[in-house]
């Protein structure tokens, strides 16, 4: 199956997510635009009617109070996330570090994870280095063992941190092998030196640069495996960055396609004109097939014995719906005209947050780069059908 449907339940709270980002992000998203900052009560508050809905957690196992879901019904809810602007969406549909949980020991997840479940902090993750971005193999910060300790020394840019973090998830080598551990806010050592602006603030995520000089932390930090744990991450979000991707081009789609119906211009309402209404054509047609990839490569990820194909299908997703986003916003701009320059319509806001979709988790070049490989390796068949 290429497509399959929705549990019935899942389309219920898709829908349900999706009205919730309506009534309670959109008019946030218009204080933001007035004020040029986020209020981090406001953010907190969202954060709170969304977990007191049953929006949050959901990918944890329902030992830990989640509901367990497929990544199909996780990407069709961070789909629906996508349609806020400002990173607004990530405190609606908050989602734990499942990806971990096979690696952490039961002290680890009572200690770090649960946490995180409860909705008391965030985990960040400190992978991206000055000299290590889309390829994690060149990573230089280094952790050496000292009695029952490991001391680490080395720089970490882009770190993903929403808002203080709990935890710190900090990638680094040890003789060549690739090692995760766990770090605490405050630990000797680990300094965060610069808290960089970017072009999609006022953003709900921010990307401090850390520098770890000596920093210690104890051998029952480290994550077993977490080199697998990093890579999952990596995966994970791809495909939740193509679904965001798909959720933003269908709101840029139908208020650019309201406007071109309630504008008028030269006798009558601009979608009558094919300067604005084939564009429409385009960003629909582009839409569908970037939705359609999106979900064919959740599936996979559920159901797909062979992991490597289902890495160049998500590389499909990310490379395709981020582009196709990026194509969406150009042309909602354009038809708002002078108003889609203005911070107060989605079209402007997106036009400025999509375009780091496709640099961030691993560059459009690195996408292309893995499909070829794969196609290299295995011909088209596998990526094109079932095959394995």
């Amino acid at each position: 199956m290429i497509v399959p449907e929705l549990p019935a339940d899942i389309a219920e709270l898709k829908r349900q997510i999706g009205d919730f980002i309506k009534a309670e992000v959109y008019p946030i998203e218009l204080k933001i635009a007035e004020r040029n900052a986020i209020d981090t009560a406001e953010v907190e508050a969202l954060r709170a009617k969304a977990r007191a809905a049953g929006f949050s957690m959901l990918n944890m196992p329902s030992e830990l109070g989640g509901r367990d879901l497929s990544m199909l019904a996780q990407v069709a809810l961070e789909e629906e996330s996508g349609k806020a602007t400002n990173g607004l969406g990530f405190a609606v549909v908050d989602r734990g570090p499942r990806e971990l949980l096979e690696l952490l020991t039961p002290a680890q997840v009572e200690k770090y994870v649960m946490p995180i479940v409860r909705g008391e902090y965030r985990e960040a993750w400190a992978l991206t280095e000055p000299g290590a971005g889309s390829d994690l193999v060149a990573l230089a910060a280094t952790a050496d063992r000292d009695g029952d300790d490991w001391v680490i020394n080395g720089e970490k840019w882009f770190v993903t941190s929403e808002g203080d973090a709990g935890i710190y998830l900090v990638a680094v080598v040890h003789e060549g092998e690739q090692m995760l551990f766990l770090v605490e806010p405050g630990t000797p050592g680990m300094e965060i030196t610069r808290t960089p602006r970017f072009l999609h603030d006022p953003y709900l995520d921010h990307h401090p640069e850390i520098v770890f000089t000596n920093c210690r932390v104890p051998d029952a930090n480290r994550v077993s495996g977490g080199d697998a744990g990093s890579r999952e991450w990596i995966l994970v979000e791809r495909l939740f960055i193509a679904a965001r991707c798909c959720g933003a081009a269908l709101r840029l789609l139908d208020e650019a396609t309201a406007w071109a119906q309630e504008r008028e211009a030269f006798g009558g309402p601009i979608i009558e004109n094919q300067g604005v209404s084939f564009p429409l054509a385009d960003s629909l047609t582009e839409l569908l097939a970037a939705r359609m990839l999106t979900y064919h490569a959740a599936h996979a990820f559920d159901t797909l014995a062979d992991r490597k194909v289902v890495h160049g299908k998500v590389s499909m997703a990310k490379l395709f719906a981020s582009e196709m986003a990026d194509r969406v916003a150009d042309r909602a701009v354009q038809i708002f005209g002078g108003r889609g320059y203005m911070h107060d319509t989605a079209a402007a806001r997106f036009y400025r947050e999509l375009r780091v979709d496709r640099i961030w988790e691993g560059t459009s070049e690195i996408q292309r780069l893995i499909i070829a490989r794969g196609l290299e390796k295995r011909g088209a068949a596998p990526y094109l059908g079932w095959e394995s």
